[in-house]
Parts: C-alpha cells; sequence; structure tokens
C-alpha cells in the first residue's frame, strides 16, 4: 500500500500577520523534521526571531475503531 504522506513534521512560517485571508494562505514551509522533538526546537528559535511559525503533522491519521 502506498502512502501519499511521508510520517513527518513540517514547520510553517506565517509571512504576513495582518493579512485577510487564512493564515494558510500565507505560510510558506521551512523545515520538514521527522520528530515532534525536533520541529518544536525549530519553532521556538524562529519565535525568538520573532517569527511566528505552526507545526503540521503530514502523515495518516491513526487510531479508530
Amino acid at each position: 500500500m502506498d502512502s501519499v504522506y511521508s510520517d513527518e513534521f513540517v514547520v510553517f512560517v506565517r509571512l504576513d500577520r495582518a493579512h485577510p485571508y487564512p493564515p494558510e494562505e500565507v505560510e510558506q514551509d521551512i523545515f520538514h523534521c521527522s520528530s515532534y522533538e525536533e520541529a518544536r526546537r525549530i519553532r521556538q528559535q524562529c519565535h525568538r526571531a520573532d517569527r511566528e511559525c505552526v507545526i503540521r503533522y503530514l502523515g495518516p491519521a491513526g487510531g479508530g475503531d
């Protein structure tokens, strides 16, 4: 079975906080990480540089019955 996504966490930086459109339209991916801890470290560094960042998981959703 082929997976469309690999299991990774992606850090996105929001380029324009005052943009009137949904945030996803003004975000740019800057790092692809194999662990959440790594993504958190990068996001923390970006916040120190006064850049708003978000982390998104790209991979299959788990759980269910």
